[in-house]
C-alpha cells in the first residue's frame, strides 16, 4: 500500500505517521508539506492521500486540487469542525472522507480501510457540512474565492432566508441584478445551487 501524507513534520504529524507505520508495516508512506505545491511531482500511484487540513487553509484551493489530482488517490482530510469545511467540498475533488483530529485510533484506521476499499467516511453529518452557513461565511473563504462586498452582503441575505424579491427591495436594485449577483456567487464558490431552504 502506498500512502501520501500532506502535513508538516511536527510532533502531531509524527504521531499520525507512527500510527500508520505501526498498523500498516508494509506500507510505503511519502510525506509532503502541502505548501510546497509548486515543487510537487510524483511518478508513484497512491492508494490514499491523508491531508492535515491545518495547512490546507494556507494555500489556494485550486493549487491543492492540482496536488490531489497529481496523487490520483482518494483523500482523507483530518480536520476540526470549526474549520471552513465547506471549502473542501466545494473546491476539491476526490474527497472520500473528513474526520475529526480528535478521533480515536480505531476510527482513524477504519476510515483509511473504508476509503481504500472505495467507501466514504465522515465524522460529521455530510449534509450539514456541505451547506453549513457559518462555514460558508468564513471571511478567509469569501476572500479566497473573490467575492465582492456586495456579493457577500447578498449571500448573507440569502443565508438568512431572503428571496430575490426581498433582497432587490432592500438594496434598491432590480431582481435581474440580484439574480446576476447570485449567479456570480454560485460560480465563484463552486456551489451548484443554494439549498431550497435558503432560496
Amino acid at each position: 500500500m502506498n500512502i501520501l501524507y500532506f502535513g508538516e513534520e511536527n510532533i502531531e504529524s509524527l504521531g499520525i505517521l507512527h500510527i500508520i507505520k505501526n498498523n500498516y508495516p508494509e506500507a510505503s508512506v511519502e510525506v509532503r508539506n502541502p505548501t510546497d505545491y509548486k515543487k510537487f511531482s510524483t511518478s508513484l500511484s497512491f492508494d490514499i492521500c491523508i491531508v492535515d487540513s491545518k495547512k490546507l487553509v494556507d494555500i489556494p484551493a485550486n493549487n491543492f486540487n492540482r496536488l490531489l489530482s497529481l496523487s490520483n488517490a482518494p483523500a482523507l482530510i483530518l480536520a476540526k469542525k470549526d474549520q471552513p469545511l465547506f471549502r473542501f467540498f466545494s473546491q476539491l475533488t476526490n474527497i472520500r472522507g473528513i474526520i475529526e483530529y480528535e478521533s480515536g485510533i480505531d476510527f482513524f484506521l477504519n476510515a483509511i480501510n473504508i476509503i481504500i476499499a472505495g467507501g466514504y467516511c465522515y465524522s460529521w453529518d455530510v449534509s450539514t457540512l456541505r451547506y453549513d452557513k457559518l462555514n460558508l461565511l468564513d471571511d478567509a473563504y469569501c476572500e479566497s474565492v473573490g467575492l465582492t462586498r456586495r456579493e457577500i452582503e447578498i449571500l448573507k441575505m440569502y443565508l438568512e432566508g431572503a428571496s430575490n424579491k426581498e433582497i432587490s427591495f432592500k438594496l434598491s436594485r432590480s431582481q435581474k441584478t440580484i439574480s446576476a449577483h447570485k449567479s456570480n456567487i454560485l460560480r465563484k464558490t463552486g456551489i451548484k445551487r443554494f439549498p431550497s431552504a435558503i432560496c
